[in-house]
């Protein structure tokens, strides 16, 4: 899985736009990357992985699997090595050292924050009776991570998603240069250039369109 902010990351390692990479190296509407036929990410190639720089959270915890209850607490369980995995595997040190040397703090934070909007979005929009539309919607997509959803059409009115095509991507949630070229460009303000200051302003706009909705409650 691959959320906004990671998304946003990768595609400036490959020098293109969220948009272009959407297309181009995820499927379920923007939320998985692709993965070659013989089943690796279709960024590992004979020399590395081609955006480990920025790669996706999922990767940088490896081979830590993380989850979290209602009240954050965190809970790590260490996953089997692969046949072919390269990487050093010891004993040494702790889960927390381990985290730090792998830079997970800012990725753990954007995607709790992008969690927070989510579960926000889907209370409003239950409570706006569309939350079944939108379910429906991602099992068409193929995909159970609704955090990547946008509104039904009817929906759709000034928000920063409003000019992007239904599931191609879900994008107000991934494509986030699209939707900060409308919202910048509806603002009149310049769209930022840095990767932090893009995904600080994607989540203000997100905000303030789920403000928009819960206002009309």
């Amino acid at each position: 899985m691959a959320g906004p902010h990671e998304i946003l990351g990768m595609s400036r390692v490959l020098g293109m736009s969220t948009t272009e990479f959407l297309a181009l190296y995820t499927d379920h509407g923007g939320t998985t990357l692709r993965s070659e036929a013989d089943g690796r990410c279709v960024f590992v190639t004979p020399s590395g992985c081609r955006v480990h720089k920025r790669r996706p959270l999922v990767c940088r915890l490896y081979p830590l699997g993380r989850s979290s209850d209602e009240t954050g607490v965190e809970r790590f369980a260490v996953f089997p090595r692969q046949s072919d995995c390269e990487a050093e595997f010891g004993s040494d040190g702790t889960v927390g050292s381990f985290l730090e040397s792998q830079g997970v703090g800012p990725c753990l934070g954007w995607s709790r924050r992008y969690g927070e909007l989510y579960r926000r979005m889907i209370g409003i929009l239950d409570r706006l009776g569309v939350e079944g539309e939108i379910e429906g919607r991602m099992a068409e997509a193929g995909t159970g991570d609704a955090a990547a959803t946008e509104p039904p059409a009817d929906l759709e009115d000034g928000g920063p998603e409003a000019a992007a095509p239904h599931l191609a991507p879900l994008s107000a949630w991934q494509d986030i240069d699209a939707s900060l070229a409308d919202y910048c460009a509806a603002k009149g303000l310049a769209v930022p250039a840095g990767i932090e200051d893009a995904i600080d302003l994607h989540l203000r706009a997100m905000g303030e369109w789920l403000n928009d909705l819960e206002s009309r409650l």
